[in-house]
């Protein structure tokens, strides 16, 4: 399985891009470090036109007030905040009383850790001041209403979280140089933008107020990543029940880096069984044309016709000589195409598992695992709380057991969200992943989890409507006071809105099939 780990699909171009990467960014911060810790301090030059330095202090003053107690200098900033010196002098309290600027007063009472809060500071302002600015970007767009400082999408009364309008502005971002009357058509066709929406929709669906509101802050803040149709991929542990699984490992780990990592079509792969080890084999790769004597003419070019009487050109190979002939190229046995064995791994006596504390959950490789909804239990801590464990980082202590699997889960289904750890009462195992690379997968770029659900989401599309009535009226009856501020007619839009990308999956994935 070695030779199959995540490197092993990166081209050694890749590899060392990643590098160049990494040290790019560690020069970045050098200079950053630089530029906030060594700049010279300002220099306070009186204006030649003013009468006295006073009339600079009386028009200019940078601050509330400023007293020196002891050897405490203590300045009270005109935004109410209060910076101080200790075994500061009278000359700190005089440069303070002549200061036209905050940048000089950081500069005197000289704390780095000062100056590093007012950096902070200020970029928190910018930040929030490219978002209000963006607002009426997105308010543009076929996408969103707005409401003041609050973002809509269209016929859903559900306000986006901040950090997703800023998400959306990231990427909106990325066509600010386009003509206007493009940039729609740029966002339609952007994977990135559509994979947000269509989270939110599903989040919309999830009859937890809670869920919609904080489940994205979770996400951004354990480094999870979100798939094209809006469902997210997550890690657990599970315990092995069969003691030969390795068709089962290597079948889920090339299917899925052949689709995120190459970003190609697994059916375009055959996987061979020789002496015992199996491999993975292109299409174009498994047999070899070879050019051999033409068995009617023996090599000649032409026959003899006897009812004629006659030499003619051979109707075989037309008068070469020789034929071409194809042989198989690949040794071993073809067990098939990557897309079939992968689809029938649910039905493989050797894909079984099943979860370390109960040891009573069916857990198969492109099965779908369940639990009763009713038992699950919202709550926001990482342990001892009901329902089906998930992580990104803290993979060593979810769920114990022998083997990582990577599992995709739909918003629709969280019920619980700690600080690390989150629950649900649905995933779908999508390959077992080595111990040591468990966690590095999700974080990295090259595996893209974009194009990982299209198959689970078909099956999600199936009876949505009554799946979503249904888990509303099961909320409502155990927490009436929680229930979310959306209306029938609002779920039925988002469910008209996902049920477009059925057609489009369907149809591709019946290509697969």
């Amino acid at each position: 399985m070695g030779q199959f780990s995540l490197s092993w699909f990166k081209s050694s171009q890749q590899k060392e891009l990643e590098q160049l990467q990494v040290e790019e960014q560690r020069i970045k911060n050098d200079l950053l470090r630089k530029q906030l810790f060594t700049a010279p301090a300002p220099v306070y030059e009186p204006d030649k036109t003013s009468s006295t330095a006073d009339d600079v202090i009386t028009t200019c003053k940078p601050y509330l007030n400023v007293k020196l107690v002891n050897d405490v200098l203590t300045i009270v900033l005109n935004d109410g905040s209060i910076i101080s010196k200790p075994n500061a002098t009278s000359e700190d309290f005089n440069r303070v009383r002549i200061s036209t600027c905050e940048d000089q007063l950081f500069t005197i009472v000289g704390s780095t850790e000062i100056v590093e809060e007012k950096r902070k500071r200020e970029e928190e302002l910018e930040r929030l001041q490219n978002i209000k600015a963006g607002i009426s970007k997105l308010a543009e767009l076929d996408d969103f209403t707005t409401d003041g400082d609050s973002v809509y999408l269209k016929g859903i009364k559900r306000s986006l979280p901040q950090l997703m309008v800023e998400e959306f502005l990231n990427i909106l971002g990325r066509y600010k140089n386009a003509p206007s009357e493009d940039i729609q058509d740029a966002v339609n066709q952007d994977e990135q933008f559509q994979s947000l929406k269509r989270f939110f929709m599903w989040c919309c669906l999830n009859p937890r107020a809670e869920v919609a509101h904080e489940l994205y802050r979770f996400l951004q803040e354990n480094s999870f990543r979100i798939t094209k149709q809006g469902f997210f991929v997550a890690l657990r542990n599970v315990v092995t029940l069969h003691g030969s699984n390795e068709l089962v490992q290597f079948v889920s780990n090339t299917y899925n880096k052949v689709k995120a990592v190459w970003k190609k079509s697994p059916d375009n792969y055959h996987v061979f069984l020789e002496n015992g080890e199996y491999k993975l084999v292109h299409i174009d790769d498994m047999i070899e044309e070879i050019v051999e004597e033409c068995d009617v003419c023996e090599g000649s070019g032409d026959y003899y016709d006897d009812v004629d009487e006659s030499l003619n050109t051979c109707y075989e190979c037309v008068g070469t000589g020789e034929t071409t002939g194809y042989v198989n190229k690949q040794k071993g046995e073809d067990l098939g195409t990557l897309t079939s064995l992968y689809l029938d791994l649910p039905n493989r006596a050797e894909n079984r598992f099943t979860d370390d504390w109960t040891k009573t959950f069916d857990i198969r490789i492109g099965k779908p695992v369940t639990m009763p909804m009713d038992k699950c239990n919202w709550s926001t801590q990482d342990c001892a709380a009901a329902g089906l464990h998930f992580t990104s980082d803290q993979i060593h202590y979810v769920g114990c057991g022998d083997q990582s699997v990577l599992v995709l889960i739909n918003p629709m289904k969280v019920v619980g969200i700690g600080e690390h750890k989150g629950r649900c009462y649905e995933y779908l195992p999508i390959m077992t992943v080595p111990r040591e690379e468990a966690t590095s997968i999700l974080h990295d770029l090259d595996f893209d989890t974009l194009a990982l659900d299209e198959h689970y989401v078909v099956s999600e599309l199936e009876n949505l409507n009554e799946t979503v009535q249904s888990n509303f009226a099961a909320e409502t009856q155990k927490y009436n006071f929680n229930l979310p501020h959306i209306s029938s007619a609002e779920i039925n839009r988002i469910i008209m809105s996902l049920d477009d990308m059925k057609d489009a999956l369907s149809g591709r994935i019946s290509e697969i099939d």
